[in-house]
C-alpha cells in the first residue's frame, strides 16, 4: 500500500516539510490500531482516522496519524466531545457573537483537557510511551505516542500496578455477607497486617537503592496510581473514582529508619516490587479467616494475579521467564519459614508456570 503519492511526497519535500518513508508510515498505521485497541479494551470510545475520511466528526478518542517526517509525526490521539457540546461550543463561536470567555467554551476546554489526560495515563499503564502533543509541535492538541516502552519498563510496571493494586484493593474491602448473613469486614488492625510486609518491604529497600532508582521508583508508582486513578474515573466518573493510590506513592517511598550502613547490598526496583507483591499475597494466604475472609482473600488474590498474567499475555516469552527468574530468587532470599513456603510455589499458585514451562 502506498501512503504517499510520489508527486504529493515530491511537492512536500520542496516545501520543506518532507513525509517519513513508507515503511515508518506503515508501522505508525499498525501502532495506530493498536492504540485505539487498547483504548476501548479501557472502555474508552475509539476509532482510526484514515486519510481521506469523515471519521473526525465521531465521538470519542481519535487515533491518527501525522506522516510529517521528524519527532511531530506518527501517531496521535485527540478527544472529540458529544454532539451537543460541540454544536454548542461552535454556536458560541460565530462570528457575530465569538467570544472565548463563554462557560460553554471553558466547559468543554477542562472536558477535552480531562480527557487528554486520562487517555495518555490509559496508554500509559499498557505501556505505551506518550507526551503532550503540543511538546513536539506548538500547533497541535491532544497525545503523541511513541511507541512501546522496552522490556525492563514493563515488566516493573506491572509489578508497580500489582503492588498498588493489592494494597488498595485490602485497604477498600468493605463489609459484606456471607451465607450465614453475618456481616463479614476486615477490621483496621487486619488491613494493617495484611498490607505492613509488603510495605515494609519497599520502604525497608528505600536505602537499598541508588539515589536514581529511588527517583525512579517513586515516579513508576506515582505514574501507575494516576493512570489507575484515570482508569477507574473512566468507568465510574469523577465524583465516583477511587482516589485512595494516588497518597500510596509516598506512603511507600518513605524509607525506614535505620543507619544505611547495615541496609544490606543494593537491589534493583523489579526485585523490589517482585518482593512486594509476593509479601502481601503471601500476606493474605497466611492469613486466619478472622483477619480476612476466605471469599475475600480468593477475590483479591484472583483479582490481582490475573491482572499480572493478563499484561503478560501480549509480552514476548522472555518477559515471563524473566518474571519467574525474579520471583524465584525472591523465594530463595525469604527468611520467614512458612513466607518461605509460600514463595516456593508462587509461580505456579498463579499459574504464571504451566506444564510446558
Amino acid at each position: 500500500m502506498t501512503y504517499i503519492e510520489p508527486q504529493q511526497r515530491a511537492n512536500a519535500e520542496e516545501s520543506g516539510s518532507p513525509h517519513a518513508p513508507e515503511e515508518v508510515i506503515a508501522a505508525w498505521h499498525t501502532l495506530a490500531e493498536t492504540v485505539c485497541a487498547e483504548l476501548r479494551h479501557a472502555g474508552l470510545p475509539a476509532y482510526v482516522s484514515y486519510p481521506g475520511t469523515t471519521a473526525d466528526s465521531q465521538v470519542g478518542a481519535c487515533v491518527g496519524v501525522d506522516t510529517v517526517a521528524g519527532p511531530a509525526g506518527g501517531v496521535h490521539v485527540s478527544w472529540n466531545a458529544g454532539e451537543s457540546l460541540t454544536e454548542a461550543v461552535f454556536g458560541s463561536m460565530r462570528p457575530d457573537r465569538l467570544d472565548l470567555a463563554t462557560p460553554v467554551i471553558g466547559h468543554a476546554t477542562r472536558v477535552v483537557s480531562l480527557m487528554d489526560e486520562t487517555i495518555r495515563n490509559v496508554l500509559a499503564l499498557a505501556g505505551f510511551r506518550t507526551c503532550e502533543a503540543a511538546e513536539l509541535n506548538d500547533l497541535a492538541s491532544g497525545t503523541h505516542v511513541a511507541g512501546r516502552q522496552p522490556r525492563e519498563w514493563y515488566l516493573e510496571h506491572i509489578l508497580a500496578e500489582g503492588v498498588l493494586g493489592v494494597i488498595t484493593a485490602i485497604r477498600n474491602c468493605g463489609p459484606s455477607s456471607d451465607d450465614s448473613g453475618k456481616p463479614t469486614d476486615i477490621s483496621a488492625e487486619g488491613k494493617a497486617r495484611l498490607t505492613g510486609r509488603g510495605i515494609g518491604v519497599v520502604q525497608g529497600a528505600m536505602h537499598r537503592l541508588t539515589d536514581d532508582d529511588r527517583q525512579e521508583l517513586a515516579r513508576v508508582l506515582r505514574t501507575l496510581a494516576g493512570a489507575m486513578h484515570s482508569q477507574n474515573m473512566a468507568y465510574r466518573g469523577f465524583w465516583e473514582a477511587d482516589r485512595s493510590p494516588l497518597q500510596l506513592p509516598d506512603e511507600l517511598c518513605l524509607p525506614t529508619q535505620g543507619p544505611h550502613a547495615v541496609a544490606g547490598p543494593s537491589v534493583t526496583r523489579s526485585q523490589v516490587l517482585v518482593a512486594a507483591f509476593m509479601a502481601l499475597l503471601g500476606s493474605i494466604e497466611l492469613a486466619d479467616e478472622d483477619t480476612v475472609d476466605d471469599d475475600d482473600a480468593v477475590r483479591i488474590t484472583e483479582a490481582w494475579a490475573g491482572t499480572l498474567l493478563r499484561r503478560l499475555e501480549r509480552a514476548p516469552d522472555e518477559d515471563r521467564r524473566e518474571l519467574i527468574r525474579l520471583f524465584r530468587e525472591a523465594a530463595r532470599e525469604e527468611t520467614d519459614p512458612a513466607y518461605r513456603a509460600f514463595a516456593a510455589g508462587f509461580p505456579e499458585a498463579i499459574g504464571l508456570v504451566t506444564g510446558g514451562c
